[in-house]
């Protein structure tokens, strides 16, 4: 069980980083315009 917690901790800090880092890469990409974004967002959805 105790490895299974440690593995659990292990993945949400894991995607706790990864999270950060791509919204630190989405915020030096200010150049590109913010409509394009929100159009692939719309059709996604």
């Amino acid at each position: 069980m105790s490895l299974i917690k440690v593995g659990i901790i292990v993945e949400i800090f894991l995607f706790v980083g990864v999270f950060i880092w791509v919204r630190k890469l989405n915020s030096k990409q200010i150049r590109q315009p913010s409509l394009s974004k929100k159009t692939i967002k719309n059709l996604k959805f």
